[in-house]
């Protein structure tokens, strides 16, 4: 009898247990409406960035037309806080069979590194796409002049489909139904040719130097998003660059009011 009163128990610990995780799986999801396009929609978002909160308000502005072709621009109410606001304000967007193609200039918020983000139709969701493969890569090289220094900065953005899940709960607790994860990676190289040295010098190797997990509800859109910042340049023995020698950043973006049709 005891043998059975504990089998009950440890059954009741493992169902409990499961119940509190997010329903996640390979399977897809219905998530054909990741973002609904319609002007006047708007999505209010909680942000932390590495310990300062605030708020940023992302709508739909307005119908916009790229080479004959109708996107719908979004904008902030202010300068946003958040990656996500920050990478779609004064960028156009459109849905073609369930994927989101993204045109415009994409801004990271990494200081000082100059980047040309400028994108056209760049797929940042796509429904039917499997956990872990590629939906998008943007290539390119920008070479600056910074104080003196000849800076050249090789990149690479990427967006990769993550997991479905049936169900997810965001970190305010508030739970939705269908949900489809996408990770944006943004590498970088970064070589500088220092007066005095013959050649130039590599002072970030290539590297992920940020990497962003957005969660998307069907028929609300982005209800969560974590971005995490980092990188730490090569030792310049004792030279001082026009570039922060590090950064290491973690924000959380959680929708806290929307309104869509």
């Amino acid at each position: 009898m005891k043998k059975n009163h504990y089998l009950l128990l440890l059954l009741s610990l493992f169902i409990v247990s499961c119940s509190n995780d997010d329903d996640n799986s390979s399977n897809p999801t219905d998530v054909n409406n990741a973002i609904p396009l319609s002007t006047g929609n708007y999505w209010v978002y909680d942000v932390d960035v590495a310990g300062t909160t605030g708020r940023d308000s992302l709508y739909i502005a307005n119908d916009t037309t790229i080479n004959n072709t109708t996107y719908k621009k979004f904008k902030t109410e202010s300068f946003p806080m958040g990656f996500y606001s920050m990478a779609l304000n004064n960028n156009a967007l459109r849905n073609v069979d369930g994927k989101l193609l993204l045109s415009g200039g994409i801004d990271t918020g990494i200081p000082e590194i100059p980047l040309d983000l400028t994108v056209s139709d760049f797929v940042i969701f796509d429904p039917n796409a499997a956990t872990g493969s590629i939906l998008s890569t943007f290539n390119g090289q920008n070479e600056q002049e910074l104080e003196g220094y000849d800076i050249s900065v090789s990149y690479s953005l990427t967006t990769e489909a993550g997991d479905n899940y049936t169900s997810y709960t965001i970190p305010d607790g508030q739970s939705y139904n269908n949900v489809k994860a996408v990770t944006v990676k943004l590498s970088l190289k970064v070589v500088v040719s220092i007066p005095d040295i013959p050649f130039p010098f590599t002072i970030l190797p290539t590297q992920d130097v940020l990497v962003s997990t957005q969660y998307y509800a069907n028929g609300i859109g982005m209800v969560h998003t974590t971005t995490d910042m980092q990188y730490e340049l090569a030792d310049t023995f004792g030279i001082e660059l026009p570039l922060p020698q590090s950064l290491e950043e973690h924000q959380e973006e959680v929708l806290s009011v929307y309104s869509v049709q």
